[in-house]
């Protein structure tokens, strides 16, 4: 029998992915409902990703064997009050938000007590094909629902699917992300806000850069092109950020009076304190960019080796192969003989 599974959807973003994941790898196992509040759209994403579509949202939700929260975090307590008193018996509820602590009491206290909460957070933006060494955090609420055969088969599910599965508790979950998430972000953020007042020319800073500094420029273009209203919505209900926030501004200003004093021994001093707490990661992060520039610099390798040959190439998104002739190619692109140009970034030489 096909396990019924129900997405309760809100904005165009995640968890449109998320259906197009499951229907693409279990298809034959799953019988997938999605809601969402547009009516036209959700039509039009139905047939487009090739799901079932529900008007009678609180009928399908007490039929689905897995209902899935994937609204924004703002108006993530007002959906889950909406309907996961509706929840199949026995059955099993997830959420996909960002943050841990506020929809995980949302679905404890709105859901019937046969059913399995289960809050989770997907580390990874849905750009991606498969989920192959990407994160999943599966926060229980209890020690003994690890032992819930519907929550074994979930982390069973992920592992199968070489995904990384994490397990931690909501509140230890929102700690640790205001630090991991929420300080890159603040730093990208930053970084971007404070380049556009320079009226910095990023073109043609690229005539100097190293492979370290586009990697950084990289993460910072990646960041903001990306959901600020997620941003936001992280920074408004994880009460972690504030104290974050605090320390990180304080620091950048300690580090600001350095220079402004010309205190030479104060800014070595406290950059070999963080080398000495970063002790055991310092070496693993010198490996890991190197490894980065390597695959860069393997690619233009491989390329010139190929040139007026046959190559074979693949598209990091879509998996689509090409197998064409050669002509020419620079640091950024690779010309095939098709008159086709492809963008280094996003095809790899196979």
């Amino acid at each position: 029998m096909k396990q019924k599974i129900t997405i309760i959807g809100w904005t165009d973003w995640f968890w449109k992915w998320l259906a197009g994941f499951m229907l693409k790898n279990f298809k034959n196992n799953i019988e997938l409902t999605i809601i969402w509040r547009n009516e036209e759209k959700l039509k039009k994403v139905s047939l487009e990703i090739g799901s079932n579509y529900s008007l009678d949202n609180k009928k399908v939700v007490s039929e689905s064997d897995i209902t899935i929260f994937a609204v924004p975090i703002a108006y993530t307590e007002e959906i889950i009050e909406k309907y996961a008193p509706f929840l199949k018996i026995n059955s099993m509820v997830l959420d996909v938000t960002s943050i841990k602590i506020w929809p995980s009491n949302a679905l404890k206290k709105f859901s019937p007590k046969s059913v399995l909460v289960l809050p989770t957070h997907p580390m990874f933006w849905p750009h991606i094909s498969t989920i192959r060494g990407q994160i999943f955090v599966l926060c229980p609420l209890k020690e003994e629902d690890k032992l819930d055969f519907r929550y074994k088969f979930l982390k069973k599910t992920l592992t199968e699917m070489w995904a990384k599965v994490v397990e931690e508790n909501p509140i230890e979950h929102d700690r640790m992300m205001a630090i991991v998430q929420w300080v890159t972000h603040f730093n990208m953020f930053v970084i971007a806000w404070t380049i556009r007042k320079l009226n910095f020319d990023i073109d043609k800073s690229f005539n100097f850069i190293s492979p370290i500094y586009k990697i950084m420029m990289s993460s910072v273009w990646r960041y903001i092109w990306q959901n600020p209203k997620l941003y936001w919505d992280i920074q408004m209900y994880n009460t972690e950020v504030l104290k974050v926030h605090n320390v990180f501004i304080d620091v950048a200003s300690d580090f600001n009076k350095y220079i402004e004093q010309k205190d030479e021994e104060s800014f070595i001093e406290n950059i070999k304190d963080s080398a000495k707490y970063f002790w055991k990661n310092t070496e693993k992060g010198q490996k890991y960019t190197d490894k980065i520039i390597f695959m860069i610099w393997r690619q233009l390798e491989l390329a010139e080796k190929s040139v007026w040959k046959e190559i074979r190439v693949e598209n990091i998104y879509s998996r689509e192969i090409k197998i064409w002739i050669l002509n020419k190619f620079n640091d950024k692109d690779l010309f095939l003989n098709s008159w086709e140009i492809l963008d280094l970034d996003e095809w790899e030489i196979i």
